[in-house]
């Protein structure tokens, strides 16, 4: 805010204040686009003219927030003027329940001039960032090429970053191997954990983690993990070789992503430390940086599965997961739970495939887990845990249902209240869905929608006057939940 670029826009903050120091901008964009947060990788500052703000409805503007603050948008600046005269409260009421970052610009700048400006200066910092991280990279290869050790290797990590230092090993009664004391962070400063998984021989065989307490050393203790992975994986290699194991576990997620005979899975269970009659569940997820993400699922599900192998495909992770049999659907709920409370900022999109009674229907789990992923419309950019279970309808639809089946379906159902939508620009579609998900609770949804229950309730009429009638108590509900996830699958004429 105190850039010169931005300061003749008289900058106000009106929500996120608190949080808008710790938060670094990789990057400045502008967009009239309310459906940008999908394109967005994190870290940026966007700015917006506020002409499609004004335009929008509340819920709108509500979900606008929302999926700026899931990818990790760094703040969003507005400008008011004669499209915007003030910024809505209903818009700052939902930045400040995600602690996104909203900013005022009271004056008119050329948002093009702002963001070079200050892209030029982040272009600058990233160069001089990457050149250190290879500094220090060098460092440490030059340390191992003259016999030093995964504590000495670590030693020159903590001294050149001025962090602290730790590698840890699954599967060791103390899973910190190493420790290396950096910079003593002032009593109460806040700390950033930094974790790096290191890959070996196919498996994660250990994590490096940092402690960053200088908020501007994130980004650089990033960068130099990625570059000293392959340094420490020698070092490792030598003082901690993967067991048979981890190897034999390996090659049995391999079988079942080729989707190699039941029988030969059976035989793989044993080497790998699997009982072949173990319940299963196989987990897919898309993410940019694998390495990151299977690191951090493999922390997770040591935590939930009687035994698991993560394993990355290129942008893609995925894992086998045996569950206890006594309670397996339980075990299968507490794992999504932790995933979800686990992934924290990582963009990633994960999805827990449906339990099958052995590893001889780990193929299916992994295919239906892949399919959830799809039908989601899943991003890598975004932090998203999906359940399987939850789709078990759209699965079946997609499976078994074809293309002229979806369209009469749909035409049949919600012809006329498509139609309405395409022609008159509105979401009584959307309404009906979430009036369905509540149970038909009609407070519940007013909530959800942020709506007077009054304007919910004259929506509701229209819709009932659009689909033949009030669902309730005629055997029809089923069918419209049906028909609303067969539309979200189809190129509609409606749309």
């Amino acid at each position: 805010m105190e850039h010169e670029s931005l300061r003749p826009a008289d900058p106000i903050v009106r929500a996120g204040a608190n949080s808008l120091a710790g938060r670094p901008v990789r990057w400045v964009h502008s967009s009239e686009v309310l459906d940008i947060a999908s394109l967005l990788r994190g870290g940026e500052l966007l700015l917006s003219g506020g002409t499609a703000l004004s335009a929008a409805t509340s819920a709108r503007r509500h979900r606008y927030i929302r999926e700026l603050a899931a990818n990790h948008v760094t703040a969003l600046g507005v400008e008011t003027g004669p499209d915007l005269p003030e910024l809505p409260a209903d818009l700052i009421r939902a930045a400040v329940e995600v602690d996104l970052p909203l900013i005022e610009l009271r004056r008119v700048v050329p948002f093009v001039e702002v963001a070079e400006s200050i892209n030029s200066v982040l272009v600058s910092d990233s160069v001089s960032m990457l050149q250190r991280a290879d500094d220090v990279s060098h460092a440490v290869a030059v340390e191992l090429a003259n016999g030093a050790g995964l504590r000495q290797l670590l030693e020159v990590i903590a001294s050149e970053l001025a962090v602290s230092v730790s590698l840890l090993v699954p599967g060791t009664l103390s899973t910190e191997l190493l420790g290396v004391a950096g910079k003593a962070a002032d009593p109460g400063a806040p700390v950033q954990t930094i974790d790096v998984g290191i890959p070996l021989r196919g498996i994660i065989a250990a994590t490096l983690r940092m402690d960053v307490v200088v908020p501007k050393q994130v980004s650089l203790a990033r960068v130099v993990g990625e570059r000293v992975v392959d340094v420490l994986a020698l070092a490792l290699l030598q003082q901690r070789p993967p067991s048979l194991g981890d190897i034999a576990g390996v090659e049995l997620i391999r079988a079942v992503a080729a989707d190699e005979r039941e029988s030969a899975l059976v035989d793989m269970c044993g080497p790998a430390g699997f009982r072949p009659d173990a319940p299963v569940v196989m987990l897919s997820a898309r993410a940019n940086d694998t390495n990151r993400l299977r690191s951090l699922v493999g922390r997770v599900l040591l935590r939930t599965a009687e035994r698991a192998v993560p394993y990355a495909n290129p942008g893609e992770v995925i894992a086998v997961v045996a569950l206890s049999n006594a309670g397996g659907h339980r075990s299968r709920a507490a794992l999504v739970a932790d995933l979800r409370n686990g992934i924290g900022e990582l963009n990633a999109a994960i999805c827990i495939g449906p339990m099958v009674e052995s590893i001889r229907g780990a193929a299916y789990s992994l295919a239906q887990a892949r399919l959830t992923l799809e039908l989601a419309a899943a991003s890598a950019s975004r932090a998203e845990v999906f359940d399987s279970d939850g789709f078990v309808v759209d699965r079946m639809i997609a499976e078994n249902l074809s293309s002229n089946s979806k369209s009469r379906l749909v035409g049949e159902l919600l012809g006329e209240l498509l139609a309405h939508d395409a022609r008159r620009g509105t979401r009584l579609g959307e309404t009906l869905e979430a009036w369905l998900r509540s149970g038909c609770n009609t407070a519940e949804t007013a909530r959800t929608l942020y709506l007077e229950r009054q304007s919910l309730h004259n929506r509701l009429q229209r819709i009932f006057a659009l689909i033949g009638g009030d669902p309730r108590n005629t055997g029809r509900i089923a069918g419209l939940v049906v028909a609303l996830r067969v539309a979200r699958q189809i190129p509609s004429k409606y749309h």
